[in-house]
């Protein structure tokens, strides 16, 4: 195993400067530091993470709790855009898997403590109310892609209304005036707040209710979510009409393409199809490309990432102002469906 004192000799340099470079000190002459950083390169020197904790007040490690964000490709930028911002802040990101069959949130929380972690982030799957134990009182903890309902600690969400306002108020300008939203499960947080930004854009724009729908394409029957985007988009087309369909979801844009192509309509051309998501490949791959809306999940993750900086760095504090949830804003990916 390589030494530090290994390190400083091939840099020629002093122990200690390598000690300063090895732990982010600012204060070392940038021409040193290049000959350190070239000698950690070329011997493959790994600091010992256990030892500089113990030497160092603050460990620089941040607990991650997660439900399913790093088996769910819709939502795992939330921890890449952790990990990036803990790498350039000098911070380790240490992810915790909730077992789903048995989630003990607590149990998750206690294991952040003995790595001594700074701080907490709570993320979740989808946009959703969670309750957090009261053991993470005990530590500054963000709630990403979630809140408290009590509001207890600060929380980081998509703006899920904006998204369907502005993406709504797109379709209009491009002269679609006739429009159904096809909506996810009415009960989610994100369906009502689309609702919304979808309602408010139409009255804004001085449509009535004759020249939209609206349904959902998703039945829960004991618990089991039944999807019905394929019927649900027969039955609009034939007795609606409309001239755009905005998805829920890309998944269901997928569906509605399917329908439409079945029917020899032309997406783009004789009807618009936009949707949420962003997801993964699949608004590339369709055919046109899908007009959607991306979920801001990657800079989700460095703001909570932030955050516990922010609150590890005032030693006056054990937690952070709880707050009405911060809102980042979602963005168009323009394709070529409307």
């Amino acid at each position: 195993m390589v030494t530090i004192k290994q390190v400083a000799k091939r840099a020629g340099v002093s122990f200690k400067t390598v000690s300063r470079v090895v732990n982010n000190d600012p204060t070392v002459k940038p021409e040193n530091r290049e000959k350190i950083l070239a000698a950690i390169e070329e011997l493959g020197y790994q600091p010992n993470i256990a030892a500089r904790m113990i030497r160092k007040k603050k460990s620089d490690v941040i607990g991650f709790i997660s439900d399913e964000i790093s088996t769910t490709p819709s939502s795992v930028d939330i921890i890449r855009g952790a990990q990036d911002m803990a790498w350039e802040k000098g911070k380790t990101l240490m992810v915790f898997n909730l077992n789903q069959k048995d989630a003990n949130p607590a149990q998750l929380f206690d294991e952040c403590t003995q790595h001594r972690a700074e701080g907490v982030i709570y993320g979740a799957m989808y946009h959703q109310a969670v309750e957090l134990p009261e053991t993470f009182s005990k530590l500054p903890t963000v709630m990403v892609n979630c809140f408290d309902p009590l509001q207890k600690y600060p929380a980081i969400v998509p703006d899920d209304r904006q998204a369907a306002y502005y993406i709504t108020r797109q379709l209009l300008a491009k002269g679609y005036k006739r429009i159904a939203f096809l909506n996810l499960n009415p009960d989610i947080i994100a369906a009502k707040l689309r609702l919304a930004g979808f309602q408010q854009a139409l009255t804004e724009h001085g449509l009535d209710e004759s020249q939209a729908i609206v349904k959902t394409v998703e039945q829960v029957n004991d618990n089991e979510v039944i999807d019905v985007t394929r019927e649900v988009t027969l039955d609009v087309l034939e007795n609606f009409k409309p001239d755009a369909i905005l998805c829920g979801k890309d998944l269901v844009a997928v569906r509605v393409y399917f329908v439409l192509e079945s029917l020899k309509m032309k997406i783009g051309k004789d009807i618009g199809v936009a949707s949420f998501d962003n997801w993964d490949v699949i608004p590339d791959i369709l055919v046109p490309g899908l007009s959607t809306m991306s979920l801001p999940y990657y800079e989700m993750g460095r703001r909570a990432v932030q955050k516990i900086i922010q609150a590890a760095a005032d030693k006056e504090k054990t937690q952070l102002e709880s707050i009405e949830p911060e809102r980042i804003t979602c963005l168009l990916a323009s394709r070529a469906s409307f």
